[in-house]
């Protein structure tokens, strides 16, 4: 998938600015305006980023408590099963971002019992199922998967929201400091709310991207390279 961003570069991070003319009236930038600089710098960044992950989807067990009498059942199943149990529905994962725009990314997605790779490349895309296999077995892909929301400019989901972008307090995520901004809007029983954490330099650190009553999918950065590599636009286990 190829995303071209047209969009002025402001100074990412910067919560003022000073008129070219020499006024020295300060110009505050609104939260709309700030996310979308943001965002624009993100989709021409090269990076390496790993983040820690949950998903849930509509019918899914709401908490790990819920999940894990669903699993195991009684307390006979406990000494066997709790463990296992316990693991999945901890709800948490893992998912490895090679990003390298505007034509090629790769995501490496691991979850207890499952293991997914996603990538896209100028040739096209491709979705391939990794776990237990000599060799990936991969076919076409039709979307980008559930974490497709890090790979867009915010300007999709607040257009389909609806809503004006708040920003929110700063935060340190993965050792690097971020600006961050909400989005929530919708009919009763299926708000939409999307969150995003970017670094100044136009990383994104954390994404929460959250349907009422449907989906919950976060992704928050635990290691960010500046670097890419050629080898992991290669078909080939992660």
């Amino acid at each position: 998938m190829r995303v071209v961003v047209a969009i002025l570069l402001l100074v990412p991070g910067a919560s003022a600015c000073t008129e070219g003319s020499g006024s020295d009236t300060p110009i505050v930038l609104d939260a709309r305006t700030r996310l979308d600089a943001l965002g624009a710098r993100w989709m021409t960044t090269p990076a390496t980023i790993t983040y820690r992950t949950t998903e849930r989807d509509a019918g899914d067990a709401t908490s790990p408590h819920q999940c894990l009498r669903q699993l195991v059942g009684g307390p006979g199943d406990y000494p066997s099963n709790l463990k296992k149990g316990l693991r999945i529905c901890s709800g948490i994962g893992q998912m490895r971002l090679a990003w390298d725009p505007p034509d090629r990314w790769r995501m490496d997605q691991t979850a207890p019992g499952s293991r997914l790779t996603l990538l896209s490349t100028s040739d096209g895309s491709v979705r391939c199922h990794v776990a237990h296999l000599a060799a990936p077995r991969c076919v076409a892909a039709e979307t980008n998967g559930p974490f497709g929301s890090l790979l867009e400019p915010p300007a999709l989901s607040i257009d389909q929201i609806g809503a004006v972008v708040r920003a929110g307090a700063q935060r340190t995520i993965a050792g690097i400091r971020s600006d961050c901004f909400t989005v929530e809007g919708g009919r009763a029983g299926a708000i939409h709310s999307v969150e995003w954490c970017y670094s100044p330099d136009g990383l994104l650190l954390f994404l929460d991207d959250t349907v009422e009553g449907r989906r919950v999918v976060t992704a928050e950065a635990t290691e960010v390279s500046r670097q890419v590599s050629d080898g992991d636009f290669e078909l080939g286990p992660a």
